[in-house]
Parts: C-alpha cells; structure tokens; sequence
C-alpha cells in the first residue's frame, strides 16, 4: 500500500495571500468581506472622480438642455451637424466629455484583478483540503511505524521521513528514545520496519545508496494484533473475518480506514455559508463541494503534473483520487447551492445600474440627436446584471459575495458622492449669486445716487446765475402764494 504524492500547493501571488490571510485571521465570509473593504478602499479615490465628474456634467446638462432640445428639433434629420453644434455648447459651458473615463477604467482594472485573485485562490483552497485529505489518508501508513525522531520523524509538511543515510549504518536493529527499529539489508535492497509496526518500508540500494520509489508493504500479522485501529469499531481481525474473499483485506482495510480519515478532514475544514456546501465553489445546482470527475477536478484547479501551477510535483492518479473521495458520497452528489447568490449578484448589479443611470439621466437623453443614449442606458440596466450573473455562476459563491457587497458600497458611494456634488454645486451657485446682486444691484444705485446729486447741484448753480433767462429772478424773487 503505497501513500498518495498529492504534492505541495503553492498559495500564488500577493492577493492569493492576502486573501489568504484575512481567510485565515477570521473566517471565510468575513475574509472576503474585509477583502473587498480593501478593493473599495482602493478604488474609492478613482470612483469620487468619475461619479463627481459624471454629477457635474450631469448638471451642465441639465443647464444646457433647453439648448440641446432647440438643436436636436433643428437637426434632427442630421446626426453630424448636431454632434458639431452639440460639441461647440460643451466647449462654451466647461462640460468635459473625457473626465470620468481614466478612473473608470482603474476602477475595471481592479475588477479584473479581484476575478483573478478570486478565481486563484478558490483553486488554491480547494487543491489545499485535498492535499489536507491525502494527508489524512496517509496517516495510516505513518502510524504502522514507531517514530523515534532520529532514524524516523515527521517534516514540516507532516509527511514521514525515512533518514536513508543513518538506516544505512544500522546492523539488524537499533534502539532510539526508546523504540525498536528494524534493518533488514541486502545488496541492492533495504527493509525498516518497527517493534510495534505494522508497516514495512522499502527502498532500492544502488552503489551503498536509497534509490528509487518508497514502497511500503503491510505486516499482516502485526496488523491483527493492533487494538486501536479500527473500521466501523471493527479491528482487522473482525474485519478479515467477516470476508468470504480474504485476499488484500490488510490493503483494504487501511484503504478504507484512510478514506474514512479523508472524509472527516474534508468536512472538519468544509468551508460552508449558509446554504452552499463550499464556498470556493459557484451557488448552482450543477456544481458540487466535491469534484467527482478526476478529468474535470484537473482542469478545474489547475493540477497538472508537469505544467501545474498551483501544486508542485504532485503525482495523484484517478484511481487515488477516487479512493480520497469515496466516502463523500453526499459531498459528490449534493447540489453545491441554488443559484441564491446568483439571483442576488444581478439584483444588486441592477439596482446599482439604475442609481448610476439616474445621475446621468440628462447625459443619455441629450447626447444623440435622437435620444438613443437613453435606450443605450436601458440595454446596459438589462446587460450588466445579466454579465454579472454569468460571473457569479461560472466563479465561486465567495466571489458573488464579493459582487454583491462591493454592488451595495457603489450604491452607497454614489448617493454620497452626489450629495457632496450637489451641495458643493448649490454652495458655488449661491456665491455667484451673491457677486451676481452685489455688483448689479447694490454699486450701480450707489452710483446713480452720487450721479443725481451732481446734475441736481449742477442745475441749482445754472440756476442761481442765470440772469439772462429770467430763471434766476424768479429763483431769487419773491414767493407769490
């Protein structure tokens, strides 16, 4: 009975750790929760420019609009010449076209890299509980040896170490904190085995050196005489037994014993939320928390033995892949969720689509001579929820999660950042009003006064000295009453 080489997983680049990390910190759900705090964080500085600049120009058109519905009745036959005129009222009102383009493209950027770190690390986790569950299976390989820490100990990736070259210097047997370890030698071959064991390790010698492939074998007699495993609180001798067919029962009693340890491993780390079995997988009824397909779990997460990207020199064949599995029946069959966040991921997508669409309600219905932005808006209300749906149901309930939160902090966003536009708008139309009457109203009567009161003086002097008039008698005479 060979281990299972499932290989080492790599967890990948920095947003695969970093998930990795807050995963690890707090929980699953509340990871990537805290994940797409950090994104919105991020992109917050690029969303205030472009939803600020949209507001703006969304109030500019509005102020041009009598304007631009004069122009699109005029040329309405004549997409170009309106497109020109349209152009030159821009110019002349400060309205900027390309203001919110830069940072909305950032902002896609990083959506793009969320879908990769997302996707990555879903891979990642899920190649790292199968490799948890060979683990657990070769644990009843591991526990046929008495480990003394010297001749045989355990590394850091909990694999059992044979130290080839001391083993190598041992005559018959040797004693090591306090347990037996058997040599047995020939020319070209080298068996370990332990006082209590009930495994035999093999290997190769070639030229006084261990080559080649680990082989262990099953000390059968041994196994009979263990007490503490156990299958179903059978021993092996009950278990052999109970069996018409008695060949390999040592082989398969460990192979079941290691299933049964895989099983409880996957579902003592099963990343469960809610109704969905694994979160690393999408909500729909068509996935399961187990692949049951080796062919598809390959492609899926990326395990290949020469080109693999997440997992090095892993050697797990489909035989050994099915022996992991085979007592997760329900994990294999069960649906992985019911489309819930599927169904979420386009509602949130929609509404998120119409509070943004209603900030730029002036910008889709004057921009075209026809009004045809207005139904470009409708169509894109209708398509962006329908795309993000397809996400959700291709990528991982985690990543829907995401798409759904990070949905609810852009309507929030955008409601905020209007309003810090409309007052900033309201604060500056309000100055240019106060300048407005101050300099037309208040200085201009000040003026005509002192104005009035020159040409008043004025006439009383003409009047005082003219004489030749008679004005100036009748200024100066006596008053008839």
């Amino acid at each position: 009975m060979n281990i299972i080489q499932f290989g080492t997983v790599q967890s990948g680049n920095f947003l695969v750790n970093l998930i990795g990390a807050l995963v690890n910190a707090t929980s699953v759900v509340i990871g990537v929760i805290l994940f797409t705090l950090i994104l919105k964080a991020i992109t917050l500085p690029f969303d205030f420019i472009s939803r600020s600049s949209m507001r703006k120009n969304s109030i500019k058109m509005e102020e041009m609009r009598p304007e631009l519905e004069r122009l699109q009745k005029q040329y309405a036959n004549n997409k170009e010449l309106y497109n020109q005129k349209m152009m030159a009222l821009y110019k002349k009102n400060g309205y900027s076209v390309l203001g919110a383009c830069l940072p909305t493209l950032i902002t896609i950027v990083i959506f793009i890299v969320a879908i990769s770190a997302f996707n990555n690390y879903s891979k990642f986790q899920n190649l790292q509980y199968y490799s948890e569950m060979s683990k657990a299976y070769n644990s009843v390989v591991y526990e046929g040896f008495e480990v003394d820490g010297d001749y045989i100990y355990y590394n850091d990736n909990n694999e059992l170490v044979f130290n080839d070259e001391k083993l190598l210097l041992v005559d018959g047997s040797v004693e090591s904190n306090k347990k037996t370890i058997y040599v047995n030698k020939t020319d070209d071959k080298m068996t370990v085995s332990t006082k209590n064991g009930y495994m035999e390790y093999s290997r190769v010698i070639v030229n006084g050196e261990c080559k080649g492939e680990i082989v262990f074998n099953i000390i059968e007699e041994n196994l009979e005489n263990n007490k503490t495993l156990k299958l179903n609180d059978k021993t092996f001798d009950d278990y052999k037994k109970s069996l018409e067919n008695k060949d390999k029962a040592g082989e398969n009693f460990l192979k079941e014993i290691g299933a049964e340890r895989s099983a409880e491993t996957f579902r003592k780390n099963q990343p469960k939320f809610l109704w969905i079995k694994n979160i690393w997988v999408s909500d729909s009824a068509f996935n399961h928390a187990v692949e049951k397909d080796f062919n598809k779990f390959k492609s899926t997460y990326s395990y290949e033995h020469k080109k693999d990207k997440f997992v090095k020199e892993g050697k797990l064949s489909e035989d050994q892949y099915q022996v992991l599995i085979s007592k997760l029946d329900k994990e294999q069959k069960k649906p992985n969720g019911y489309f819930i966040l599927v169904l979420l991921t386009a509602g949130s997508s929609l509404l998120s689509q119409i509070v943004i669409g209603k900030s730029q309600k002036a910008q889709m219905e004057l921009q075209t001579v026809d009004g045809q932005g207005a139904q470009t808006q409708k169509t894109m209300n209708i398509m962006m929820p329908i795309l993000m749906a397809i996400f959700s149901f291709l990528y991982t309930a985690a990543f829907s999660i995401y798409i759904v939160l990070n949905s609810i902090l852009t309507i929030g966003s955008t409601f905020a950042i209007n309003a810090i536009v409309d007052l900033g708008v309201k604060k500056e139309e309000a100055k240019k009003a106060t300048e407005k009457t101050y300099s037309r109203t208040y200085i201009p009567k000040q003026e005509e006064k002192k104005e009035e009161e020159k040409s008043k003086k004025k006439k009383e002097q003409i009047v005082e000295h003219d004489f030749l008039s008679g004005l100036a008698d009748r200024h100066h005479g006596p008053k008839i009453k």
